[in-house]
């Protein structure tokens, strides 16, 4: 990667990644704004962890990368979640009574089952599944001749 640095004092950096075509990565050109914590890429906006290009930004302002971590990334963040005292669940019989008579409670048709049979048929039809004329009769699929199926096909025993 190679840094171009436009505002030392806003923190303002274009980072120009090469393509390395043996390895399949095409290079880009990147934004990298440390102030605001935002990249072109949009993982530093999306994560709020340095990319690896805010990372090389970093590097090169000689600035620490781990400041621009964000802090729920930090053990005592999560410490200060876990600091609270939870309250015990009480016993199911002492839980208040709820009325579900204004609520009509209906199956989602998504997680039932399918039926039993035949699969439904998800297949998109095209000018390839029509024959060309509708007089013309089907053909078996065991000997091609017209006038019976593969089930009840004469020549399918020989």
């Amino acid at each position: 990667m190679y840094i171009v640095c436009h505002d030392r004092n806003n923190l303002w950096v274009r980072v120009i990644e090469f393509d390395i075509s043996n390895q399949g990565i095409a290079g880009g050109q990147y934004h990298v704004h440390l102030r605001n914590r935002t990249c072109d890429c949009g993982r530093f906006d999306a994560l709020r962890y340095p990319c690896a290009y805010a990372t090389v930004a970093c590097q090169n302002l000689r600035l620490d990368p781990m400041s621009y971590v964000d802090d729920v990334y930090k053990i005592e963040y999560m410490y200060n979640v876990w600091r609270h005292v939870f309250p015990p669940v009480p016993d199911e019989r002492k839980w208040p009574s709820v009325s579900l008579a204004p609520f009509k409670l209906l199956p989602d048709r998504e997680l039932c089952r399918k039926p039993k049979g035949q699969p439904y048929s998800s297949r998109i039809r095209n000018n390839m599944d029509i024959r060309e004329t509708t007089n013309q009769p089907k053909l078996c699929g065991w000997c091609r001749n017209p006038g019976h199926t593969s089930r009840s096909c004469p020549n399918r025993n020989e």
